[in-house]
């Protein structure tokens, strides 16, 4: 059987994705880490099919994907960790499941990179240079210089994502300051001005990139935000407030304007994304 798409994280992001895909009438084989991950929302829906791979571990693709798929969304991703780790479910899964692509008749590959190997600076374009700050973000990095090597065989469409959040998001630099909010210690944080992203605001973008005709890559990103801003609407949210408040002065920020005249990106306020997010 052919699939329409696959993606790699049901979780958050990926979740939305696949309900608006299967909306619109399409097929698609999710990935889950095991069987109890399936969510009673996909129980008995049409047109979904399971797979349970551990990314993070040394995975055979071909036992587990499908034969054929028309485009991949590849969603999957670990923030923090051991580096190892980080290594093998950022860089060496990616370099896997575009070597699987090759041979599976996929015309797509939609990889969610991460603003973050810019390293720091702001309103930063797609064109300004790569020097990450972390070592998830060199390992984004690694991972988008194995893209070039493919694009012979398929379209790859690189999709630099600033700070993800949202409701089942549950890692990166945005849910780290509300954990650390709610159970009221310290805040102790990278960066002191970001740029956001909602992840409910960035489905309908990734679905309009397979209108997309060539390899290209996108900032999707929302509003540069002083890192006192975001606490301060989150301690609205979960009506808590952290010990001290400490950021090392980087600011780290995306030039979107190529992703709302291309992609069609909209910004939900910041405020309501909040709510949304992390109001129970």
């Amino acid at each position: 059987m052919e699939f329409d798409n696959l993606i790699t994280s049901p979780f958050g992001l990926g979740e939305k994705l696949i309900l608006e895909l299967l909306k619109k009438g399409e097929s698609v084989y999710a990935v889950f880490p095991t069987p109890k991950d399936v969510p009673m929302s996909f129980l008995g829906k049409k047109n979904i099919k399971y797979g349970f791979l551990r990314f993070d571990h040394d995975p055979i693709l071909e036992k587990v994907l499908p034969r054929r798929t028309k485009r991949v969304f590849h969603i999957f991703e670990l923030y923090s960790g051991k580096f190892s780790r980080l290594f093998k479910s950022n860089t060496l899964a990616t370099l896997l499941l575009l070597e699987w692509a090759k041979n599976s008749g996929v015309e797509d590959f939609i990889y969610l990179s991460s603003g973050e190997v810019y390293g720091k600076g702001t309103n930063l374009d797609e064109n300004h240079a790569s020097n990450p700050y972390s070592f998830y973000a060199t390992s984004k990095y690694q991972a988008e210089m194995f893209l070039r090597f493919y694009q012979r065989f398929y379209r790859i469409h690189s999709v630099r994502l600033f700070f993800p959040f949202g409701k089942g998001v549950e890692q990166g630099f945005v849910w780290n300051i509300a954990q650390s909010l709610i159970s009221e210690d310290t805040i102790d944080a990278e960066y002191d001005s970001i740029s956001p992203t909602f992840s409910d605001d960035v489905v309908e973008p990734l679905i309009r990139l397979r209108e997309q005709n060539n390899s290209d890559i996108y900032n999707v990103c929302g509003s540069p935000v002083k890192l006192e801003k975001v606490v301060e609407e989150l301690k609205k949210v979960v009506q808590k407030s952290p010990k001290t408040l400490k950021s090392r002065k980087v600011a780290l920020s995306g030039n979107n304007s190529k992703a709302k005249e291309s992609l069609k990106y909209r910004e939900t306020s910041l405020s309501e994304a909040m709510k949304v997010s992390f109001g129970g």
